[in-house]
């Protein structure tokens, strides 16, 4: 396994330098400049920086993969008097390199014959010479990268639903992948990423608004928010917000039609409905839009409006549609918020 790190650069200068790299090796190939090596064969050389690719799409002979050079001095003419470490299937054969000698040259002298469909990794970066023989290699490449900007969004039950508003802008940057590159038989099997560091692009921040004029039907508090005025708001099972302008304590009873001296119109003109309640309109303005629920949190009413009279004092009666509700509903001790409008 090759272990090599490839970073893209991101200068002018740098970017000349890979275009010139490129077209040198692609004139040495086709020219035939480099001894032993043909222009049909298949060559991954890299000068420790930019890697470059380059040979007929058919894979012959002689496949070179050169690895740890320094600078742009890459070549596959080997320095003179190293120690040369040959491995191929598990076993090592060693040599010295002679003035002048290439890859090919060397393993020719030593007597080992390169298949159609193997590759030799030539390994420079340490004190000798490794050449590895195989027909798979795998080696892991660290490229730099254009890399986006992403949103992260929290709520805020202070803003109208499904507004957004950014309190910190985005701004994209530069990452460090690094990716896993297999070679198999002569060819490119796969390239994936398997790692990504050093990200410098700028998370964008912002809310989403919660807040709705009125709660969806079985809608249930989750947790109210109080401020020292008595306002506050009411955050909802379903994720909406609801906001209060005051509270009140008060003792809950239910009414329908069947009762007693109920009829179907209210005090106000209004059909009865659920959502309807009576009030005091002394302690309750008519016209006021409530949220209601019970203080043990086991009942919640939901929305009402007060349309209808009948009561004294601090209670309310929710109008529901049948007598079985409002025996099994009885007399609870509850919560009216006094909604916005």
């Amino acid at each position: 396994m090759i272990e090599r790190q490839q970073r893209k650069p991101r200068s002018w200068a740098r970017r000349w330098w890979q275009a010139a790299f490129a077209l040198l090796l692609a004139a040495v190939l086709l020219l035939e400049a480099v001894p032993e090596l043909s222009a049909n064969a298949f060559y991954l050389l890299t000068d420790g920086i930019t890697t470059v690719v380059a040979g007929a799409a058919r894979v012959d002979a002689g496949q070179i993969i050169v690895t740890g050079a320094e600078g742009g001095e890459t070549d596959v003419v080997l320095e003179s008097g190293k120690k040369v470490t040959i491995r191929r299937n598990g076993t090592r054969q060693f040599a010295t390199s002679r003035d002048g000698e290439t890859v090919s040259a060397l393993l020719r002298r030593e007597g080992v014959s390169v298949g159609p469909l193997e590759m030799v990794r030539v390994d420079v970066s340490g004190s000798g010479i490794e050449l590895t023989i195989a027909s798979d290699f795998t080696y892991y490449e660290t490229v730099s990268e254009a890399a986006a900007f992403t949103t992260v969004y929290t709520t805020d039950y202070t803003q109208p639903k499904g507004s957004v508003t950014v309190t910190q802008a985005g701004s994209p940057g530069w990452r460090d992948v690094t990716y896993e590159v297999v070679y198999a038989d002569g060819e490119l099997v796969s390239r994936q990423p398997v790692a990504e560091a050093n990200n410098t692009a700028v998370t964008q921040e912002a809310r989403i608004g919660t807040l709705v004029s009125e709660a969806q039907p079985g809608d249930t508090i989750a947790s109210v928010v109080r401020y020292r005025d008595g306002s506050g708001y009411l955050l909802l099972a379903s994720g909406d917000s609801l906001h209060f302008t005051d509270s009140m304590d008060v003792t809950c009873t239910a009414y329908t039609t069947g009762d007693p001296g109920v009829g179907t119109i209210t005090y106000t003109g209004t059909t009865v409905h659920v959502g309807v309640v009576a009030v005091d309109k002394s302690v309750i303005p008519l016209g006021t839009t409530m949220f209601i629920a019970t203080n043990d949190g086991a009942y919640t009413y939901g929305m009402g409006h007060a349309e209808d009279t009948g009561v004294r004092g601090r209670k309310v009666d929710l109008y529901m549609d049948s007598s079985d509700e409002c025996i099994q509903f009885g007399r609870r001790s509850s919560t009216v918020y006094f909604l916005d409008g």
